[in-house]
């Protein structure tokens, strides 16, 4: 028969215990950090999607479009890079007498930021119709 002695928990059963508790504490803050992380990130690429359709509307309240590459900041850690070109109608034949009325542009544009030690960018692609000059003055 046993006497009664109240046992404890050994040494090692409290080691063991701590150790796991501590791996769990590190993994929870890991994926807390990881989630801030993400959450910055995030921001970051909501205000460049914010700057490139500030540009863009720009552009579409401009009246003709050069080709061309243009570079420019919106701020201090926000930069700009856009290149128009002309697009061809009738890339496969040599000679056509037929002039569109209207001509297309494609607009590419990327947002790049700074955001730790990485370079980030966003990139977006439009197209834009005009009337050529020739057509307005006939108007």
């Amino acid at each position: 028969m046993s006497r009664g002695i109240p046992r404890g928990f050994t040494l090692i059963e409290v080691v063991v215990a701590l150790a796991i508790l501590g791996v769990g504490l590190i993994v929870i803050i890991e994926l807390f950090s990881g989630g801030l992380r993400l959450g910055k990130v995030a921001e970051e690429y909501t205000q460049a999607i914010s700057y490139a359709r500030l540009k863009m509307e720009d552009l579409a309240a401009g009246q003709q479009l050069v080709e061309g590459m243009e570079e420019g900041e919106f701020d201090k850690k926000y930069r700009y890079q856009i290149e128009v070109k002309k697009v061809d109608l009738y890339p496969f034949q040599e000679q056509v007498d037929f002039q569109p009325p209207l001509l297309l542009y494609k607009i590419k544009l990327s947002v790049l930021w700074k955001s730790g030690l990485r370079e980030r960018s966003a990139d977006f692609e439009s197209f834009r119709t005009f009337k050529p000059e020739e057509a307005e003055a006939k108007t």
